[in-house]
């Protein structure tokens, strides 16, 4: 990588997450050196997995299959929660809904305050945000309108961005964080 290296990119994403208190990313690390000492250099770096090149096709889906949550559709709960299976994830990502739905409502907080400053940038990065993740958590409505929150945001569209956050927050209040049985 012409900047920085994979374990220096994992490092600083891993700093990042904890310094603004998010769920780790997988982060599957693919090398070509298979020398003593570098997976655990990889995970200790904050790698998720490890694999070494070549690559086959059928390990690559197996190790984002095993590190990445997967959504199911089955029917909702009345929380509005699908059920969230994986094969590793099921059990670590079910652990980690109630920070993940705290993140989504401190995010609603950082959107009414940006959108007061009209920094319309920031609000459409946090819905962008939003849609790559309430799905995977099994919140397909928060996907939709961090969706929908990020399009009036890159329009820089101020009533519809404020109808967004506040049907967000909504949604956000009749949320429960216990997940539905899959």
């Amino acid at each position: 990588m012409p900047v920085m290296d994979g374990l220096t990119a994992t490092r600083a994403i891993r700093a990042w997450e904890k310094a603004n208190d998010r769920l780790p990313t997988p982060i599957i690390a693919l090398t070509a050196s298979a020398l003593k000492g570098d997976r655990e250099m990889c995970l200790a770096a904050g790698c998720t997995a490890f694999l070494t090149k070549p690559i086959k096709q059928d390990v690559l889906l197996q190790a984002i299959r095993e590190n990445s949550p997967i959504v199911l559709p089955v029917a909702k709960s009345q929380s509005g929660m699908s059920g969230v299976v994986g094969p590793k994830a099921s059990h670590r990502l079910a652990a980690q809904v109630p920070a993940y739905l705290r993140n989504c409502r401190q995010n609603v907080v950082e959107m009414l305050v940006a959108l007061d400053r009209s920094d319309f940038e920031l609000v459409a990065r946090l819905g962008h945000n939003l849609s790559g993740s309430g799905g995977a958590y099994g919140f397909p409505p928060i996907t939709d309108i961090g969706a929908a929150l990020e399009q009036s945001a890159v329009k820089a569209d101020h009533e519809a961005s404020r109808s967004r956050i506040n049907e967000l927050s909504d949604y956000l209040d009749g949320v429960d964080a216990t997940p539905a049985a899959a």
